[in-house]
């Protein structure tokens, strides 16, 4: 079966990374199975995300988190399933797609990054984001940049430290942002990575990594035949509903545009109050 550009770059030979996972039950496949998604084509929307849900659902998939498994060390489902969300640019978008995973039972994984330039870790509004993904169970850790935090364990583990300690506590997991050959398959004592060799290979991930759908049929695929775990990231930014990437650079710089205009008005209101009046609009990213 035909696997994802990304996955093809990552894994040349598909035998790099192979985690030895049991096999499924055949009692835990369901027969009912959600209707098929008519013409979604180039479509990242809510109806494709709850179909990707019910889909994994009803093939007896549970949704599981890192944080479970850095705390067993096992897998803890015959068929598990792992969805992971590192936000690049969108905490809004997390959110909303943290929303409709609760209300299907799913537990989701999401990783922020704290020196996104696309939107402000450390501010209320990203840290309110994050409080209520952990209140609907979701495990939250942190989407690392090794230009800047670099690949070591102990540099990585302070970090994580750090923001538990001073800023809020998050699950002791990460996941690399533009993650370099050498961390694929890594493991690490101290937290886990999502790019862990027992979670992650060739036959367990797909992405939809460059705003493509080359991951949707493989994944069908997965799910039919039973594939006992499977890791499926998902950029939040890209199922907002805004599929024309000239209105995707608007949307963003609008944005990040009131986002500046807000902290101006609060920390500098006798300067820049009557000169940037408020906006009200509600951002799809």
């Amino acid at each position: 079966m035909k696997i994802s550009d990304e996955a093809q770059g990552l894994f040349p030979d598909a035998g790099l990374l192979v985690a030895d996972f049991p096999a499924p039950p055949v009692s835990a496949v369901s027969d009912t199975l959600p209707d098929p998604v008519p013409d979604f084509g180039p479509d990242f929307g809510e109806e494709t995300f709850r179909h990707i849900l019910a889909s994994a659902q009803a093939r007896g998939y549970r949704f599981a988190t890192f944080a479970d498994y850095h705390a067993t060390g096992a897998v803890p489902h015959s068929r598990c399933f792992f969805l992971r969300h590192d936000v690049d640019i969108s905490p809004g978008m997390a959110l909303r797609l943290g929303e409709i995973e609760h209300e299907h039972g799913v537990r989701g994984n999401f990783f922020f990054q704290f020196n996104a330039e696309t939107y402000s870790f450390f501010v209320p509004e990203t840290l309110g984001i994050i409080r209520s993904l952990q209140g609907m169970g979701h495990c939250v850790g942190l989407h690392i940049d090794e230009q800047l935090t670099g690949t070591e364990e102990e540099a990585i583990a302070k970090t994580l430290d750090w923001v538990i300690a001073c800023v809020l506590p998050i699950d002791r997991t990460i996941s690399f942002h533009r993650a370099s050959r050498g961390n694929l398959g890594r493991r690490y004592e101290r937290f886990l990575s999502a790019y862990d060799s027992r979670l992650f290979d060739a036959r367990s991930y797909l992405s939809d990594s460059r705003r493509s759908f080359a991951f949707y049929e493989p994944l069908m695929g997965w799910l039919a035949e039973g594939r006992p775990c499977i890791q499926l990231l998902l950029h939040p930014e890209w199922w907002g509903g805004v599929n024309q990437l000239d209105q995707f650079w608007e949307v963003l710089r609008d944005r990040r545009s009131e986002q500046l205009r807000r902290y101006m008005t609060t920390n500098f209101p006798k300067v820049f109050a009557d000169m940037l009046p408020a906006d009200d609009t509600k951002f799809l990213i």
